[in-house]
């Protein structure tokens, strides 16, 4: 989810930056439906680590609706968000998706936790990259 101006949500100590925010949702399949219908269980959003904490990331659980009027106040158009109707979860934005925009694809998804996990661990993508080396490496010697 991305903020182009400093937003609050209850429950986060101050405004927060503009940027890209992680936000997850956990939801449970609901028995017995067709088709298949989820029931959200909670929504969190990654946010950076005070400062001072040693913290490199805190996950809070946020209310989605207010997230979702977060996002509409930062500038999404009211008329790019769906409404459902009552007990209609699944017709208005999932927290995570920009109202009015598509999902991201699986590649998108893919590079954005590459890029968070090579950030949070800023060592790791050069064994990473030692270790291909040396297994392709081993691979030439023994094909040949």
């Amino acid at each position: 989810m991305t903020f182009v101006r400093p937003f609050t949500l209850s429950g986060i100590d101050g405004p927060q930056l503009p940027g890209t925010y992680t936000v997850e949702t956990d939801e449970e399949l609901l028995d017995g439906s067709s088709p298949p219908v989820h029931r959200r269980i909670a929504t969190m959003i990654r946010l950076p680590g005070r400062p001072g904490s040693g913290e490199l990331v805190q996950v809070v659980t946020v209310d989605p609706d207010e997230l979702s009027a977060a996002l509409l106040r930062d500038g999404a158009s009211p008329d790019s968000v769906k409404a459902g109707g009552p007990g209609d979860e699944r017709s208005a934005p999932r927290p995570g998706e920009a109202p009015g925009r598509p999902a991201p694809r699986p590649l998108d998804r893919l590079l954005e936790s590459w890029r968070y996990w090579a950030a949070t661990n800023p060592r790791a993508p050069s064994w990473i990259v030692a270790i291909v080396v040396g297994v392709l490496f081993a691979a030439f010697v023994v094909a040949w």
